[in-house]
């Protein structure tokens, strides 16, 4: 009965997948891969937040390509408007009316002139990427000194209790949007559009509506992970979140949710991403090049979309 539980949600891929990989390191690596966990946690709610948004996405038939860049450039807008000397609160507060934004331009492109969300998303990460290479000029870009103490910042990117506060955002974020999706009528609209959009249309609810508030949430939980990592790190580099589009996708993918559309899942999304950054941090500890880390990312994600439905026809 248990196995067969197991094998039927389609998060059984991400629960095992976890297991595997955690179990490994952990008798590979022994005391230094327990003691590592609070930064492999921080890392996982990082990847895991933006991954939240992204599930959200893929759930209704739509992809973003460019969290990592808005990561980056909200992060970077961040701190800007703050060495621009805007308070701490206006600037964040700025900051994520522009990862709004960003999401919101990418609906009425996607949506409106009927552009693939791929192509759209594809294109604005190589802007906001390129922004933030001007930007910077290639040297990282501080929080301004007179601001690193200031209690919103404490907030965002502090480690109070021991644990990056980051932590607590990510399983703050994955409950309410495990409710959202499971339990609320909204929830429902994102499954019914993502499935067959034109059914949906068809029962009154707007696959416009729906996908556009999913883009937005999307690029504001981008947006968010990045000022956070910008306040615990105090500063914005040329290369962060370099890649973090794709390792999204993987984790929304591992967790459960269809690249079809209509099938998702946050927690397995959480799992998903929890099991990336562990096989990341593994590879680190044991001395393995990083480059292998994107080898093997490749790999698993084939490997998991293949054994996916013969694992549910077990027993």
């Amino acid at each position: 009965m248990i196995t067969r539980t197991l094998t039927e949600r389609k998060e059984s891929v991400a629960i095992l997948s976890f297991v595997l990989i955690f179990s490994i390191f952990a008798i590979l690596l022994r005391s230094s891969w327990i003691a590592n966990i609070p930064l492999l946690l921080r890392d996982s709610a990082w990847l895991g937040i933006v991954a939240i948004g992204q599930a959200l996405l893929i759930t209704s038939g739509e992809f973003d390509l460019s969290v990592g860049s808005v990561f980056a450039f909200v992060g970077l807008s961040f701190v800007l408007l703050m060495q621009a000397g805007l308070g701490v609160v206006p600037s964040f507060i700025l900051a994520m009316m522009i990862s709004s934004a960003i999401g919101l331009v990418n609906s009425i492109i996607t949506l409106k002139l009927k552009i693939p969300s791929l192509i759209v998303t594809l294109g604005t990460l190589f802007i906001y990427r390129g922004f933030t290479y001007f930007a910077t000029q290639g040297f990282p870009v501080p929080v301004p000194e007179e601001k690193t103490s200031y209690w919103l910042i404490t907030v965002l990117g502090g480690e109070p209790l021991g644990f990056n506060n980051s932590i607590l955002f990510f399983g703050a974020i994955s409950s309410g949007a495990t409710i959202i999706l499971w339990r609320t009528k909204f929830g429902n609209h994102v499954y019914a559009v993502g499935a067959d959009p034109k059914s949906a249309l068809s029962c009154g609810i707007s696959p416009l509506k729906t996908r556009t508030i999913c883009f937005v949430a999307c690029s504001m939980l981008a947006g968010l992970a990045g000022i956070t990592a910008a306040s615990y790190f105090m500063s914005v580099s040329t290369t962060t979140a370099e890649g973090m589009e794709f390792e999204t996708i993987a984790a929304a993918v591992i967790g459960g949710c269809s690249l079809r559309g209509g099938i998702g899942s946050i927690w397995g999304t959480m799992l998903g991403a929890a099991t990336l950054m562990a096989l990341r941090a593994g590879l680190v500890m044991m001395g393995i090049n990083i480059y292998m880390y994107q080898i093997l990312l490749g790999l698993l994600l084939v490997a998991f979309i293949a054994i996916k439905e013969p694992l549910r026809k077990i027993i």
